[in-house]
């Protein structure tokens, strides 16, 4: 910084205000901030302890600061000076500063001793565990559990230590630590400025000691830019010895080159009018090093008119470790920690500055988002640590093929995403797809083993009226689109797949209010024995009594309420609602009738780990006898073959609560055969497609009665699907299948026409 620069500082720099992040890491920026204008800023050393006290207890949220000075002979005393939180006890406060303000800490002792002792911020994690802490019992007294200390350092001395405490045991954080050192740095310079203002009155001589002792740069500079004063700081902080820089200009000393001109005409400008804004403000300047370096200053900057002339004077230091400090707690608040990408704030600040340039213009903005394929799997099979290389690699890889204008980002675990300005049409933006996958797809080297990774990727240009958020968005959406092609594919994003999310998300809505509104409903579809004709059990079939839709086939929801995690609730109303109905039929106990009780479980269903019990709870609720109940699964299922330990493991605990279990839609798995081993089976299900052209043709014939003799050679129970005619029955039960289920002996249909149905049944049994 330049003290001829001062003069013009509000023409010349522009104050960088704070990120508007809520994450500590930006709370501590702003404290540092607001720290840094209060020392500069307070009347009084009193003034600024107060500020900063207050300051440091909103930030942390701590509800008791407290001062003390170090005073001669080696003691830190009390100031007197506290901030308390207005929710704290005024009771509790009393007691404890009354038992805190008569001790003297020294070297070691308490709390604040240490911190004298060893010059930097300590902690008391636990102070009722504490037994060397004196204030045990006042704190124990006032419900404080925790205290920190910083020390506040005048030049090479520790002048004052600020202590805090908070009501709950808390370990803090390395980042706070590292901010009061700071802070404590900041304060000490208020005790140096109190100490050079009072020198100013006091003999030539005393004043350059006292000047001299000071931490602060010193400068003074008469009318025609002269340096007149220069203290021992500011030998150290310019490199300049006093003997050389005194009669020199300040331009030519510590302005910067691109600065000096500016710094002549807001000198001329103040002793023409006798104004300047750059007078008793906070600056923030580049200052030039006698080694050619320049490095950021703060300055206030004061004038003294005597005897019709002007002199000028200022308290300059070093900024650079702070403006270090403040740009580290900014990149960690905008980067990613694993990887150093943009995160997801800063991608969007991004972007919309690019869409903000765009308005106007023709010019195309691609947005990528990319979503690595079964990334789970890598942590499981190698562990976290292989998975944060794998995103560390993945990160370098996709910086390496994009240019330097595109941001790259990762918004969270696997997800990433790329903004791409002035991309000129869809068929540009997919070959940067087709690139990106090139550039993913050679494997992944992990210590001695490899690891190859694909990616989804989802892309979206920039439309009029288009925001950020809108933008990523749809990319994200296209990127499950994407997902649904397999490995290693891009889709572009169009309005159809808008409106696809936003039914989803309407269906997701309407069926959390379905559950609470009781709009869910059982149908049931009779099965027969083959032989006889005659009704052994009923599959529970869900539907949907949509208040404006009418009635719904689970086609319609399912898929949605299992991606949403809304299937397990109503899978569980669904076991409950059958138990209990089927525990009421009245007329089951007046003939006899040994009714099964079917019910499908959804993969999501069946890997929760309290499926069991839930089960249980329900039979005894019910009362319900488990051997009428059979739990139905598909196999082929993804969710079910991502872990078939865990879904074998929750079907056989259900077969031994006494409950049947069975294969549904078998055949049309390739892993079905492979999978009759591992679970615990009692039922095949046969699919309904092989039924449907049973009557047409040998290939149809010829599965079902593969799949029948395998299924009576491992004891199982053979259920054909899908029935629709009599010639299906009867070439189905010549082909030996022991149950049949279809249309051409009942539609499913509610509890009440099937208790019509089953009855009439009956009697017709009886009759004959």
């Amino acid at each position: 910084m330049n003290m001829s620069g001062c003069f013009n500082a509000a023409e010349q720099i522009g104050v960088k205000m704070p990120c508007s992040s809520d994450d500590a890491t930006t709370r501590y920026l702003h404290l540092l901030k607001e720290v840094a204008v209060a020392a500069n800023e307070a009347i009084g050393v009193d003034a600024a302890l107060r500020k900063i006290l207050q300051s440091v207890c909103r930030v942390t949220g701590w509800p008791v600061g407290h001062t003390l000075k170090y005073r001669p002979g080696g003691e830190l005393v009390s100031t007197g000076i506290w901030h308390v939180d207005d929710r704290y006890p005024t009771d509790s406060f009393e007691a404890f500063r009354r038992a805190s303000e008569p001790l003297c800490f020294t070297s070691g002792i308490g709390l604040p001793g240490p911190v004298l002792l060893e010059g930097q911020p300590l902690e008391v994690i636990n102070t009722h565990a504490d037994a060397h802490f004196p204030r045990q019992d006042a704190t124990m007294a006032a419900g404080l559990a925790t205290g920190f200390a910083f020390p506040v350092r005048s030049g090479n001395s520790i002048t004052a230590v600020l202590e805090f405490f908070t009501t709950r045991p808390q370990r803090l954080s390395p980042e706070l630590l590292d901010v009061m050192a700071q802070v404590g740095v900041q304060l000490g310079r208020v005790f140096e400025r109190q100490n050079a203002q009072q020198a100013l009155l006091a003999s030539e001589q005393r004043s350059r000691q006292i000047l001299d002792s000071a931490g602060d740069a010193f400068i003074g500079m008469d009318a025609r830019g002269a340096i007149t004063a220069w203290n021992r700081a500011a030998e150290t902080i310019f490199g300049w010895s006093r003997a050389e820089v005194l009669g020199q200009t300040v331009a030519e000393t510590i302005v910067p080159d691109q600065y000096r001109d500016a710094h002549q005409r807001g000198l001329a400008r103040f002793l023409t009018h006798g104004k300047a804004q750059a007078l008793g403000q906070r600056l923030e300047l580049p200052a030039l090093h006698r080694d050619g370096r320049e490095f950021p200053l703060e300055i206030t900057l004061w004038s003294l008119e005597e005897e019709n002339d002007w002199s000028f004077f200022a308290f300059a230091h070093d900024i650079s470790a702070r403006k270090e400090a403040e740009q580290a707690l900014e990149h960690r608040a905008l980067h990613d920690a694993l990887t150093g990408l943009p995160n997801r704030a800063l991608v969007l600040d991004r972007l919309q500055q690019c869409l903000s340039r765009r308005a106007g213009s023709n010019d195309g903005i691609a947005v990528l988002f990319i979503d690595l394929d079964h990334f789970k799997r890598i942590n499981d099979s190698f562990g976290h640590d292989a998975g944060d290389q794998v995103l560390i690699t993945v990160a370098q890889r996709l910086r390496q093929v994009m240019r330097p204008t595109d941001t790259v980002a990762r918004l969270a675990g696997d997800e990433f995403v790329i903004v791409c300005p002035d991309v000129a049409s869809h068929t540009d933006a997919i070959a940067i797809a087709q690139r990106l996958l090139a550039e993913l797809a050679p494997p992944i080297q992990l210590k001695e083993d490899s690891v190859f990774v694909a990616a989804s990727i989802g892309i979206a240009m920039a439309e009029p009226g288009w925001d950020a958020e809108k933008l990523i968005g749809s990319a994200d959406i296209a990127m499950y689109e994407a997902k649904t092609g397999g490995h290693s594919h891009y889709q572009l994003f169009d309005e159809q797949m808008q409106m696809q999310v936003t039914t989803r998300l309407q269906i997701e809505n309407e069926l959390h209010r379905a559950l609470d509104h009781g709009e869910f409903c059982l149908f049931f579809q009779p099965i027969v024995a083959a032989a006889t004709g005659e009704v052994v059990s009923v599959e529970a079939l869900l539907r949907w009594q949509h208040p404006v839709k009418g009635l719904l086939s689970p086609a319609e929801f399912i898929p949605i309420a299992e991606e949403t995690g809304l299937i397990v609730p109503i899978g569980t109303w669904v076991i409950e609602e059958t138990c209990r109905l089927a525990q009421a039929w009245s007329f089951l106990r007046d003939t006899h009738l040994p009714l099964g009780i079917s019910v499908n479980l959804s993969p999501r269903q069946l890997l929760q780990s309290d499926l069991v019990d839930t089960v249980k709870r329900i039979f005894s609720t019910c009362a319900f006898d488990p051997s009428r109940i059979e739990f139905g699964f598909e196999v082929t299922e993804t969710a079910v073959m991502n872990d078939p330990e865990a879904a074998a493991s929750t079907l056989q605990a259900l077969r031994e609560l006494g409950a049947q279990i069975a294969i549904d839609d078998f055949g049309t798995g390739y892993s079905s055969l492979a999978y009759l081993k591992h679970f615990p089976v009692d039922t095949l299900k046969i699919d309904r497609s092989f039924v449907m052209g049973i009557s047409e043709g040998n290939v149809d014939q010829a599965i079902v009665r593969a799949v029948t003799g395998l299924g009576h050679a491992l004891d199982l129970v053979v259920v054909a699907e899908g029935v629709e005619t009599a010639e299906q029955a009867r070439i189905l039960r010549h082909l030996e299948v022991d149950l049949l289920q279809g249309f051409l002996y009942a539609h499913p249909q509610p509890a009440e026409q099937l208790e019509a149905l089953l009855l009439n049944a009956c009697r017709v049994t009886r009759s004959a």
